[in-house]
């Protein structure tokens, strides 16, 4: 079996090279990027070839690809990837919302990945383990409205961002004045070095930013509502991984849904895969780094009722995951997993259905 990374020396695809071990051991690696090189991961040496090659004739066939880099080479190259005879998951934003596209999250509408779909779209990274949290309810109860405010990781943003961040970070928490540190007088207050700003990349004329309209967008083509009531409100913080969201839903019934029986459903593996409660409304565990803990799993908790709601069908939870590994490269596999059955079960795809 050949599989092939369109963006191996990316973040991303740094973390699909472990995984791809793990699922598919003895599989044979053809790693290309936007320009040719080398690098090391975990003691082994790769040798990456330029993503031009791809449309040469002597270009390398093969079963998987998988596609982490930009919209521009998305669309360049998944038609040539699909040409050289590759089942094809692209995680840019090029084919999430093509009617013909499969946008799946695993464990939520896998069973859409079917020997007939030959090129499936990775959501975005806030959207994987939100909609994680929402699908058991939503097979319970209808969802009325959603609303999110997601507070994401700079490593969302590529390797050379969070190489600045890093940079940045060093160089401005290196004074010794405490109240200078405070003020923040040594960062720059449109950077991300200790800092927040909104997430407000190509926004439109409505006001949203794309990652906004992305959460909102491919949220309903996921749950198959295209009519739904859905906000999202997005920033960056001054974190290197784990994005971490709040979330306010309504669902409908006409019987009473308390926390404990929200609980009860996402603590329950049979019906909320890739997830793991950390019960209680106070959070305890609850938090960005704590994802690096469980790196394929999505962690969820804080959840209680939205007081604004006299009729109690209004509730507030907190979702948190590592946005490199289960907000992408993970789901990604358990995607391809479908097609090709992973060796490890934790990566294995469960052909769920929304």
């Amino acid at each position: 079996m050949r599989i092939c990374i369109l963006g191996a020396t990316g973040l991303v695809g740094r973390e699909l090279i472990p995984l791809i071990h793990r699922a598919w051991p003895g599989a044979e690696l053809a790693l290309f990027a936007s320009r040719a090189r080398a690098f090391e991961l975990d003691g082994q040496r790769y040798a990456v070839r330029a993503a031009p090659d791809l449309e040469s004739g002597d270009a390398p066939r093969g079963e998987l690809a998988f596609v982490a880099l930009d919209d521009a080479h998305s669309a360049r190259y998944v038609p040539r990837l699909l040409e050289l005879g590759y089942r094809v998951v692209d995680k840019s934003n090029t084919f999430r919302l093509d009617p013909a596209v499969p946008l799946v999250v695993a464990g939520v509408n896998d069973a859409l990945v079917t020997d007939e779909a030959r090129l499936v779209a990775n959501p975005n990274c806030t959207t994987i383990p939100l909609m994680l949290t929402i699908a058991p309810i939503v097979r319970r109860r209808p969802l009325e409205t959603l609303a999110v405010a997601s507070y994401q990781a700079i490593s969302g943003a590529g390797i050379g961002t969070l190489d600045e961040f890093l940079d940045a970070s060093r160089a401005g928490y290196t004074s010794e004045d405490r109240d200078q540190l405070r003020l923040g007088a040594g960062f720059d207050p449109a950077g991300y070095a200790a800092n927040t700003v909104p997430h407000s990349g190509k926004t439109d004329d409505s006001g949203y930013s794309s990652e906004e309209r992305k959460l909102m967008h491919e949220s309903r083509k996921i749950l198959a509502r295209a009519a739904l009531p859905v906000s999202a409100q997005c920033c960056r913080v001054a974190v290197a991984v784990g994005h971490y969201e709040q979330v306010w839903l309504t669902v409908g019934g006409e019987d009473d849904l308390s926390p404990g029986a929200i609980e009860a459903v996402l603590g329950d593996p049979a019906q909320s895969a890739f997830l793991r409660l950390l019960p209680g409304a106070a959070g305890d565990g609850l938090s960005a780094l704590a994802t690096l803990q469980h790196r394929d799993e999505v962690l969820v908790g804080r959840i209680r009722r939205d007081l604004r709601d006299p009729r109690g069908r209004s509730f507030c939870l907190t979702v948190t995951a590592d946005n490199l590994r289960l907000g992408a490269a993970t789901n990604a596999v358990r995607i391809a997993s479908r097609w090709f059955a992973a060796a490890d079960l934790a990566l294995q795809g469960p052909g769920s259905s929304v």
